[in-house]
């Protein structure tokens, strides 16, 4: 599936979505919907907003990008949006023009929901483009753990992940970086000028074409205390457990029961409570995020990104459901020490903390 098919599949979606709601037009304003229908379009200037700096107006008939004077000569020179289907309307950056059609639906409310559930899906051509993401987000990673030094400040640390996600044509949407005790008491370390002494661990989501990668990994200055050994290998064991539960058929509910289960099998029934344990991944850092009891089906062509921890220690990586096994998505690269895991028959290898 090439960019103007998997573009064109869309907008079929889209036509029976304008059917269901006897609509006539939807306009695409968010980021990620912009990114999803373009099949990889960046409309993110202000990295913050929501709403992107082109919208994208899908009928039964066209799609449209609807600019200002401003983008219009960059978009016509550097993106192939004529080729692959669309027209450009263009309005002054001091009086922009928005579709006027009657009944036209947004995404917003219902329609995003209708929206979360067709992105979500991945393409051929989406799994594709999201498997060298995951590859680069991983190297990224790694670049940046193994570049750290002891008396380096989280800031600094930080940093060295930014610039490694935008040589590799990416964007550190989440970049987290705690070291020492601060790995314990958080866990969402957001980056401080505190100066790592042994113990570091670097969180990030890297976004590229519209599709997230998320992953985490640890790195210690000397051996490894018996503690947090023990450790790493428990939460190995979790995240081995419910990447073999993620498969086609279930309902995430149904794979987050496993995870339960799994850190009761470790001793750690209440660690689930402390965190997030994640779910879905796609166009949003987490298209669903998990609950007990979630009806969502998991279906061949989902991505999940499960990040259970404990208190010290966490695991993280992009995985891709297909019908014919998980593929990880993020696996880190060779060279990082990793724990295989045999979970019913399946070794699956998790990443183990890097001793530096």
């Amino acid at each position: 599936m090439n960019r103007l098919q998997e573009i064109e599949f869309k907008h079929n979606q889209v036509r029976a979505l304008l059917d269901r709601y006897q609509s006539d037009g939807l306009w695409l304003r968010r980021t990620r919907n912009i990114a999803w229908i373009t099949a990889g379009g960046d409309s993110s200037i202000p990295v913050e907003y929501e709403s992107g700096i082109y919208s994208v107006l899908i009928t039964r008939e066209k799609r449209a990008i609807y600019t200002s004077n401003i983008e219009l000569t960059r978009l016509q020179g550097e993106e192939p949006f004529a080729e692959l289907g669309f027209e450009y309307a263009e309005s002054p950056w001091h009086s922009r023009k928005f579709p006027d059609m009657p009944g036209l639906l947004t995404d917003d409310g219902e329609v995003e929901a209708e929206l979360n559930r067709l992105r979500r899906k991945l393409t051929a051509g989406e799994q594709v483009r999201y498997r060298a993401l995951g590859v680069d987000a991983a190297a990224a990673l790694d670049e940046a753990i193994r570049a750290v030094q002891p008396g380096d400040t989280e800031f600094e640390m930080a940093a060295r992940l930014d610039a490694a996600c935008k040589r590799r044509g990416g964007l550190a949407t989440v970049n987290l970086v705690g070291t020492d005790e601060r790995i314990s008491r958080y866990r969402h370390p957001l980056a401080t000028n505190k100066r790592l002494q042994k113990y570091a661990m670097i969180v990030v989501c890297m976004r590229r074409g519209g599709l997230i990668a998320a992953a985490t990994r640890l790195a210690h200055f000397g051996p490894l205390s018996g503690e947090l050994t023990e450790k790493m290998h428990k939460i190995a064991a979790i995240d081995a457990a419910v990447i073999a539960a993620s498969t086609p058929g279930r309902s995430l509910g149904d794979v987050f029961a496993d995870l339960q289960a799994a850190y009761a099998a470790q001793g750690e029934t209440e660690q689930w409570r402390l965190h997030h344990q994640g779910g879905l991944i796609g166009y949003l850092g987490r298209e669903v995020t998990v609950t007990p009891g979630d009806k969502t089906p998991l279906e061949n062509g989902h991505a999940c990104a499960w990040n259970p921890s404990i208190v010290g220690c966490k695991s993280e990586d992009t995985i891709l459901v297909t019908d014919s096994g998980t593929e990880i998505l993020t696996a880190a690269p060779e060279g990082w020490p990793v724990l295989p895991v045999t979970v019913n028959g399946q070794v699956i290898h998790r990443p183990a903390i890097l001793e530096l």
